[in-house]
């Protein structure tokens, strides 16, 4: 299976492509593809020392240019966010030379992010995936005993392309077609997190940690609002997830474990998307993923379009305590828009 940082055919919406390299990547070996090991795994404190040196230092004017170009910094608190009622969220503008961030509230807290995690995966799995009409075929692995998991309910010896296996993680939330995507991947699930924790580094997410690719709970697996956002931020380059994210029902065609043909039909767990939540008008929804758990509360990251001028924005919102409270709080959010 070929594997590369390299020659992916990506969404490109103006401004900076890459961050300046950051002082906490000199620890890590040389970015070589699934399986290397990062010499100095991830330390906490490193992550709050930076969060802590970019969140004193900011002014109106500066804009902590030795960590980043091209992104956006908020500040440490809260801005235009007097009306979210959930714990943190992030809206940010996307695909501009010097975004800035319209609105936050508690953007470096440290949460739990659930299924958004999958974002993530969705990346790693795209910078080293080239052919997603390549076929997998499910293992014992992707077998989830825990109560509620969400499922994209496929079974051992299964074989799906990758892409159907993106459809089934992204759509559907199928915390078994993760580690089908963790596998098809990398080869295993322990060197796919050792790529998912490495990217974070490298894109400047120092306040996340992950232990898996699905997001089932585990204290030792984090992130922040911010870090959401350099993840959805990368993630929304790629065409690839552009076009899987944006779609409401996908009915994937493939193989049983006998060979015979086999179907079944997934839809986004969006609200917004499926009509369930109105979307605020002249905004388009352009997708993205959902998260809920007990510890991280109910969860959504989404990318939205400005039907009148075409600009972007990635918005975030964190540990809301009900499913109507998320999305009055990123209703409330993307109207910021305007």
């Amino acid at each position: 299976m070929k594997k590369t940082f390299l020659d992916k055919k990506k969404f490109r919406s103006g401004g900076s492509r890459r961050l300046m390299a950051l002082p906490v990547l000199l620890c890590l070996a040389v970015l070589t593809g699934c399986g290397q090991k990062i010499e100095n795994k991830y330390d906490v404190n490193v992550g709050l020392m930076r969060m802590n040196s970019v969140n004193t230092s900011l002014t109106e004017t500066d804009h902590a240019k030795g960590f980043s170009v091209g992104l956006a910094l908020p500040g440490e608190t809260t801005f235009n966010a007097d009306d979210i009622s959930a714990e943190a969220a992030l809206m940010v503008e996307f695909g501009k030379e010097d975004p800035q961030a319209v609105a936050y509230k508690n953007p470096y807290v440290r949460t739990y992010p659930a299924s958004i995690t999958k974002v993530m995966s969705a990346l790693v799995c795209m910078r080293h995936i080239q052919d997603f009409q390549q076929e997998f075929t499910v293992t014992e692995n992707s077998k989830i005993s825990v109560s509620g998991s969400s499922m994209a309910w496929l079974r051992p010896g299964e074989t799906l392309t990758i892409e159907d296996l993106l459809y089934g993680m992204l759509l559907p939330s199928g915390n078994d077609a993760a580690v089908a995507v963790a596998e098809a991947t990398c080869g295993s699930v322990e060197a796919f997190v050792e790529e998912m924790n490495r990217t974070a580094l490298e894109i400047g997410a120092t306040g996340t940690h992950f232990v898996n690719p699905h997001g089932l709970p585990d204290d030792r697996h984090y992130t922040t609002p911010y870090d959401i956002y350099l993840t959805m931020n990368e993630a929304m380059k790629y065409e690839e997830f552009r076009k899987i994210v944006s779609t409401v029902n996908y009915s994937p065609h493939y193989k049983d474990s006998n060979g015979m043909p086999k179907t079944q039909s997934w839809s986004v767990t969006n609200r917004f998307m499926i009509g369930e939540t109105p979307v605020p008008q002249g905004l388009e929804v352009l997708g993205g993923k959902t998260g809920t758990t007990n510890a991280a509360g109910y969860c959504l990251t989404m990318g939205v379009r400005k039907t009148s001028t075409g600009e972007e924005y990635i918005s975030t919102v964190m540990k809301a305590e009900s499913k109507d409270e998320l999305y009055r709080n990123m209703t409330s959010m993307i109207s910021k828009t305007y």
